[in-house]
C-alpha cells in the first residue's frame, strides 16, 4: 500500500511537517499497508477534524467509503486528493474505478486516459480504461487498450480473459476463443474466459462442450451470483439452440432471478424506475390536448432535415436499421450514447420539469443543445455535411424533451412482432440499468413494453412529430425496396454500401446485444421465434394482442 511519500503533495514537504502530522500520516500509511482501510479512515478523520489536510488522509477515508459502496463520497474524496497532489496515476486511476461504480462511463474513461498519459507502461491501467470504453459501448477502443495492456503483460489471465469476452460481443469466435484458451492456461478457473469459450461452443455448434464447461461454473460453490447470472443466461442459449424450449426458458428464469439477487434496483438520478418515469408522463400528456390535423401536417412539412432519432423499443431492429444506413458515406451515426441525458434528465418526467421545459427559454434550450453537440464531436463523430443518426430505442419514452429542443429533428420508429421482441428482451443478458430491471421477469417485460408503447400512441397524437416506421421483417423481406423508400424519406442518395452493413459489426463497431446477429448479415433466423415457446409465453400474450392486432401481425 501506500506511504505517505508516494503521494507527491503539492503543498508542504512531509519532512517540514510538525511531528505530530508526520506520526499521523505515518499511522495512516501503515494501517493502509497493513490493508485495514476503517482504521486508516478512523485515523484519517481524526487528522482532518483538528484541521489537517493532506492527500493520504482524503485517499484513506476514500478507500473506506469505496469499500462500503458509498461511491460518491469516494469520488469526491479521491477528487480532493487529486487537487493537493503531483499527477498521481494511482489517484487518477481511483477516480475512474469510482466513476465505473457510478456507471458515469464517459467521465470513467477520462479518468483512466488521465492515468495512463502518467503511466503508460502500467498494463493494469490499459485493461481498466478497456473496461471502461467497454462499458461506454465504444468496442474498438476497448479492444485497441486491451491489446496494449497485453503487450505490456502477454501473460495475464485477467487481460486475456476480459479480450476473450469483449471479442464474443463482436462475433470474433477463433479469436475469442484463443485468448480465452491462454487465459486458461495462466488461470485455470478465469471464469470470463469459461464464459467466452462456452459462447464460442454455442454459436460453432460444440453444444456437449458447452454443457459440460456451464454445468462445471454453476457447480462451482465460488461462482459469483453474476457469474450465474451470465452462466445460467447461456444455458439457456444452448437450451434454445437444442430446441429443448421448455428448458430454455425455465433457465432464463433462474437467470433473472440470480439477476435480482445481485443488483439493486436502479433508479434514474431523481429516484424514479423506468416504469415510474412511464406512468408519470403517460399521466401527464394524456390529459393535453391532441394536435390539430393542420398542426400534424405542418410538422410534416417542415423541411429536410439532417438530423434523425432512431428509437423504438429494445430488440426491435434499431441496431440493424442503423448499421445499414452507418454503412452509407452520406451518413455518421451515434450508438446509444444518449448525449441528450442531461436534458431528459433536467426535463422530465415529473410535471414540474415538463412545465418548466414547456416554459423554457430559447437561450436555456440553446445551452442544452450545445452540450448535446459537443457530447457528439466529444465521440468523435462530425455531422458536417452528413446526415446524423441518434439511435437510443428508449428515446420512445423521451420524446418531449427531443422535440422541444430540435424542433426540426425527424424520427425513425423501428418495428417488430411484440412476441419476439418480449421474447428477446426476456432472454437476453443486459447490462443492469433502470430500463434493463424491467426484464427481469416475463410480466414485467410484457408491461413495460406495453406502458413504452401506449405512451408512444399518446405522443403521436398530442405532439408535433415526423416519423417513419421501419417494420423489421419488411426490412429483411425486401431489403433493397424497404431501404430505397427509408432513403427517400430522409433525402439520402441510396448507396450500394449498404448492402454490407455487417461488415461494421467484425471491426468491433457495434456494442448492443444484436452485434453477433448482425454480424451474420441479413437473415430471417429472429422471425417468428415467439411461436416456438407459445406455450411460455401464454401467460402475457393477452397484453401483448392489442399491439400484436395494431401492428397488422398474424395471431399464430
Amino acid at each position: 500500500m501506500l506511504s505517505p511519500n508516494a503521494i507527491p503533495f503539492r503543498g508542504t514537504h512531509v519532512t517540514t511537517l510538525a511531528p505530530s502530522h508526520r506520526k499521523l500520516l505515518d499511522d495512516v500509511g501503515g494501517a493502509m499497508r497493513a490493508r485495514n482501510a476503517k482504521l486508516a479512515a478512523t485515523l484519517a478523520q481524526k487528522g482532518m477534524a483538528s484541521g489537517f489536510r493532506h492527500p493520504l488522509l482524503f485517499k484513506a477515508r476514500a478507500l473506506w467509503s469505496a469499500e462500503q459502496g458509498m461511491h460518491e463520497a469516494a469520488l469526491a474524496d479521491f477528487r480532493q486528493a487529486d487537487s493537493m497532489s503531483l499527477p498521481d496515476a494511482a489517484i487518477k486511476g481511483a477516480i475512474g474505478t469510482s466513476l465505473m461504480k457510478l456507471e458515469r462511463f464517459e467521465e470513467a474513461i477520462e479518468a483512466y486516459r488521465a492515468a495512463v498519459a502518467i503511466q503508460p507502461d502500467s498494463a493494469a491501467l490499459h485493461c481498466r480504461l478497456g473496461w471502461a470504453y467497454e462499458l461506454g459501448q465504444e468496442l474498438a477502443e476497448a479492444r485497441r487498450s486491451h491489446l496494449r495492456a497485453l503487450e505490456l503483460d502477454s501473460d495475464n489471465p485477467e487481460i486475456l480473459g476480459r479480450l476473450a469476452f469483449l471479442l464474443t460481443r463482436t462475433g470474433s469466435w477463433s479469436e475469442a476463443r484463443s485468448y480465452a484458451d491462454r487465459a486458461l492456461a495462466a488461470d485455470p478457473n478465469h471464469v470470463a474466459a469459461h464464459l467466452a469459450i462456452a459462447t464460442t461452443d454455442i454459436e460453432e455448434g460444440a453444444y456437449e462442450a458447452a454443457d459440460v464447461r456451464l454445468a462445471a461454473l454453476l457447480a462451482d460453490a465460488q461462482t459469483t451470483t453474476n457469474n450465474r447470472y451470465l452462466a445460467l443466461g447461456l444455458l439457456g442459449d444452448l437450451r434454445d439452440r437444442q430446441d429443448r424450449v421448455g428448458e430454455a426458458m425455465s433457465v432464463f428464469a433462474a437467470s433473472k432471478l440470480e439477476a435480482r439477487k445481485h443488483y439493486p434496483v436502479p433508479l434514474a438520478p431523481d429516484g424514479t424506475t423506468m416504469s415510474q418515469a412511464v406512468s408519470l408522463l403517460t399521466a401527464h400528456f394524456r390529459h393535453m390536448p391532441s394536435l390539430a390535423p393542420a398542426e400534424k401536417a405542418a410538422a410534416k412539412s417542415a423541411g429536410q432535415t439532417t438530423h434523425f432519432f432512431l428509437l423504438g423499443f429494445l430488440r426491435s431492429g434499431t441496431t440493424l436499421m442503423e448499421q445499414v444506413l452507418a454503412s452509407n458515406p452520406d451518413v455518421v451515426t451515434l450508438e446509444e450514447r444518449e448525449p441528450a441525458a442531461e436534458a431528459t434528465v433536467a426535463f422530465s418526467p415529473q410535471a414540474r420539469k415538463l412545465r418548466a421545459l414547456a416554459e423554457a427559454s430559447e437561450q436555456t434550450l440553446d445551452e442544452y443543445r450545445e452540450r448535446y453537440w459537443q457530447k457528439v464531436r466529444n465521440h468523435g463523430v462530425d455531422v458536417q455535411n452528413r446526415i446524423f443518426i441518434d439511435k437510443g430505442p428508449i428515446y420512445t419514452v423521451k420524446l418531449p424533451v427531443l422535440v422541444r429542443l430540435f424542433p426540426r429533428a425527424k424520427f425513425l420508429f423501428a418495428i417488430r412482432d411484440p412476441r419476439d421482441v418480449v421474447l428477446s428482451c426476456y432472454r437476453r443478458r443486459f447490462r443492469i440499468n433502470p430500463t434493463t430491471y424491467e426484464f427481469l421477469t416475463l410480466e414485467g417485460t410484457a408491461r413495460f413494453y406495453d406502458s413504452v408503447m401506449s405512451l408512444a400512441e399518446i405522443y403521436r397524437d398530442k405532439l408535433p412529430l415526423d416519423i417513419y416506421e421501419v417494420r423489421h421483417e419488411s426490412l429483411v423481406e425486401d431489403f433493397d425496396g424497404q431501404t430505397r423508400t427509408l432513403c427517400n424519406f430522409m433525402g439520402l442518395p441510396w448507396n450500394d454500401a449498404m448492402r454490407k452493413f455487417s461488415d461494421r459489426s467484425k471491426l468491433g463497431a457495434i456494442a448492443t446485444a444484436s452485434s453477433p446477429q448482425i454480424a451474420r448479415g441479413l437473415n430471417r433466423e429472429g422471425i417468428g421465434q415467439w411461436r416456438r415457446y407459445a406455450e411460455q409465453l401464454t401467460p402475457v400474450l393477452p397484453i401483448l394482442q392489442p399491439w400484436v392486432e395494431k401492428f397488422g401481425y398474424s395471431a399464430a
